[in-house]
């Protein structure tokens, strides 16, 4: 049999030709280390907000209990990427706008104990993680957050009853339906987030998390302590959160999500979520 042979045209061999297209940063990473019983991996996230990043690891490189690594995912936009390899120590970055959930899918990549996760608008106060950990400690493990809401007993989504940094403030722990804005768990509690399908992909990965944690795994949603008279332990610097919060970048500032949050938790309640007001009631 003779060799195939196939002819390119003068465009093609001109492409081929071309070099590739390559993305180099200023900084190579480590080789992961083996997986420990301790530590505390953060994941934070670049899009439109690029450049609050170096004043977020500057904060959580301050903290009390420093984490053991800090990773950035990048989704695709239309802003220049800004490669701040040089500050964080992985970073990965996608050609798709993967919204939320990239950042939950790449930590169960983690080899610490706890992951941590910030939105790009939330600024962590020093004793933030100790705070965290304190709760842990104290025996209220769960899915730990900044932000928390507990959900109307009529059903529906409303976010107006919060616990946290931007709601009550608290010296106890307070149980809630789901958080935001900040997240720290064991690594163990992000598995469950991937046992079924999210009902849907546009927006709600708050709420899928925390039913997804309680209905699999029993482990329930908290909001660790934020006193009023220590914001030293609070998940976000009350000013940072609020003006950078507002500026009309982010896509949960630019579209109205609640009523596909209220489809998502109605459905989620008539799987059978037994939402904090109701096992309050009982």
């Amino acid at each position: 049999m003779g060799l195939l042979r196939i002819r390119f045209g003068s465009t093609v061999k001109r492409q081929l030709a071309k070099p590739h297209d390559t993305i180099v940063f200023k900084q190579n990473a480590p080789e992961l280390a083996p997986a420990k019983d301790s530590g505390i991996t953060v994941i934070l996230t670049a899009y439109r907000r690029a450049k609050y990043l170096p004043d977020q690891i500057a904060a959580l490189r301050a903290q009390t209990v420093p984490p053991t690594e800090i990773w950035v995912w990048s989704n695709s936009s239309e802003e220049e990427l800004i490669d701040v390899s040089h500050l964080a120590d992985r970073v990965v970055v996608a050609n798709s706008n993967f919204l939320f959930w990239g950042r939950f899918a790449m930590a169960n990549l983690a080899r610490t104990r706890y992951v941590a996760f910030f939105d790009d608008d939330v600024l962590p106060q020093p004793k933030w993680f100790e705070n965290c950990l304190n709760t842990i400690e104290a025996g209220h493990d769960g899915i730990l957050g900044g932000s928390g809401v507990i959900l109307p007993p009529a059903g529906g989504y409303s976010n107006k009853n919060k616990a946290g940094w931007n709601g009550l403030h608290s010296t106890e722990v307070v149980p809630v339906d789901l958080v935001g804005h900040a997240w720290f768990m064991r690594k163990d509690h992000l598995k469950y987030m991937w046992f079924e399908q999210p009902l849907h992909w546009e927006n709600g990965e708050d709420i899928h998390l925390s039913y997804m944690a309680l209905k699999h795994g029993g482990i329930k949603t908290l909001v660790p302590p934020h006193p009023a008279d220590d914001l030293s332990v609070w998940s976000c610097r009350p000013d940072f959160g609020k003006v950078v919060g507002r500026m009309n970048v982010a896509t949960s500032k630019t579209k109205d999500h609640r009523p596909l949050r209220t489809e998502i938790v109605d459905h989620y309640r008539a799987d059978g979520w037994q939402i904090v007001s109701v096992r309050q009631a009982n």
